[in-house]
């Protein structure tokens, strides 16, 4: 019992100190000019929670604002909310906060007409992306947990908080942090739904009073289901994917199930209708929290979904149109490469950037909070590679995970890798985040795997 405890005395301890090291280097991140459009956003938090007024956030047409309506349709509100909150409880005030930034014209021109945020305000925007981000540690730990116990929650923990580009984009004022821990969230709820002791694995206990426990318990996992996959909807539309994904692949699981079940009885197959009525109501439970969290949709939500893919199709098109796109799927995949394994930070995508900030990228580039990462160059890219197959061969062949595990892991990684190959029209690292994810996890997989191997041959 006492060693127990100092195990996971030293998790925790392990924890907070990858954590400390996510926050430690939030102030040394270069400036990106979506950040002071995020926190020009912020300004919802006070039509919303300060003057109380729903008309200035909900949809209206003719629009009140166009800038600030357009933004509200095609970004999360998730990070805006916390990034208001966050320079509310350091002291600022709505006069403070910055006008969104003109990509149509130059650094000096947006620093001299309040078009940058202060430094100190900036800093108290960073907060709540880079909290959340260390948050996404703690859910990569309990993945990596269910996938090989301590040594690849371990190795996942450090890959996650090493990475030169989820501590980039997560630290921040950006919908990065938050769509990282809120996916992260959701797979993990999704994972300890199907392996606990429920519907789909009914004990003889469940008769009486631990099965009216057990079948709580389970309902308790799919609301939490449910609440994350709503606020990873609510914190980066692409977060879709991700949703989509998840429950699809426990839906599947669950079929799987009732099929495998049949002739054993009925009350197999009343646990699995049981089972689907959870995922249904998770399903109805992230609507709503993504409902409720969106009041640019109110009211005609249907409609407002149209628009946004409209708007988001139109946006995409012209981000091809000014910094160009892949030239068809080979060019796709070797950016796919670049960006998922190699991972060299990306700092700018607009080249006028370079010129703007070179010596914050020099300073943070030679600071230790830039992360470490295994891949960095081509030949790390391809022990990248190697490491990613030795785990997706785990997946396929390793007894000792849980299958419903293995499935929804494999499902997850190879949904994320197609989806970011097939829809990316160009080569901005930010898309990449969630495939890049999906990288981390295999690759400690693969490595604890390789090392045990050759341990055992040794």
């Amino acid at each position: 019992m006492k060693s127990q405890f100092l195990l996971r005395l030293l998790d925790l301890l392990l924890l907070l100190l990858l954590a400390f090291y996510i926050v430690g280097g939030m102030a040394l991140v270069p400036l990106h000019g979506d950040e002071p459009t995020q926190i020009y956003m912020s300004r919802d938090y006070v039509y919303q929670f300060q003057q109380r007024d729903l008309s200035l956030v909900t949809y209206s047409d003719p629009p009140i604002s166009e800038p600030e309506q357009d933004l509200r349709l095609l970004n999360g509100t998730i990070n805006k909310y916390l990034i208001g909150l966050a320079w509310h409880l350091d002291g600022f005030s709505v006069d403070d906060i910055n006008e969104q930034w003109d990509w149509g014209a130059d650094w000096n021109y947006n620093q001299q007409n309040n078009h940058a945020p202060s430094e100190a305000l900036l800093l108290a925007a960073r907060a709540p992306s880079t909290l959340l981000l260390a948050a996404g540690l703690f859910a990569m730990f309990g993945i990596g947990w269910q996938l090989g116990g301590r040594p690849v929650a371990y190795l996942a923990a450090l890959f996650y908080a090493l990475h030169p580009v989820l501590l980039l984009n997560g630290r921040r004022a950006m919908m990065e942090g938050s769509f990282i821990a809120f996916s992260l969230l959701t797979v993990l709820a999704a994972v300890w739904w199907l392996t606990t002791p429920h519907p789909l694995t009914p004990s003889p206990t469940q008769a009486g009073r631990g099965g009216i426990f057990a079948r709580c318990h389970t309902w308790f996992l799919a609301a939490m289901l449910g609440i994350t996959a709503g606020l990873a909807l609510a914190s980066k539309h692409t977060a879709v994917f991700t949703v989509a994904v998840v429950f699809g692949a426990c839906g599947v699981w669950v079929l799987f199930e009732l099929q495998r079940r049949k002739g054993r009885g009925g009350v197999g197959t009343r646990y699995i209708v049981s089972a689907l009525l959870q995922l249904v109501g998770a399903g109805v439970i992230a609507l709503i929290v993504f409902y409720v969290l969106n009041p640019a949709w109110w009211g005609d939500p249907i409609t407002r979904a149209g628009q946004v893919l409209d708007d988001r199709e139109a946006l995409l098109d012209l981000q091809i149109a000014i910094f160009g796109g892949y030239d068809g799927f080979g060019d796709a995949l070797a950016g796919f490469g670049r960006q998922v394994f190699v991972g060299v930070p990306q700092y700018y995508e607009a080249p006028a950037f370079e010129a703007y900030i070179p010596d914050q990228i020099a300073r943070y580039e030679a600071s230790p909070w830039r992360g470490v990462t295994i891949g960095g160059s081509a030949a790390g890219g391809i022990v990248v590679a190697l490491l990613v197959t030795a785990g997706v061969w785990a997946l396929l062949r390793a007894n000792d995970i849980p299958a419903s595990t293995r499935w929804l892991i494999g499902v997850w990684a190879l949904a994320m890798a197609a989806t970011t190959v097939l829809l990316t029209p160009l080569e901005w690292q930010r898309y990449y985040l969630p495939v890049i994810l999906a990288v981390v996890l295999l690759t400690a997989l693969g490595a604890w795997r390789l090392a045990r191997t050759l341990r055992a041959r040794l």
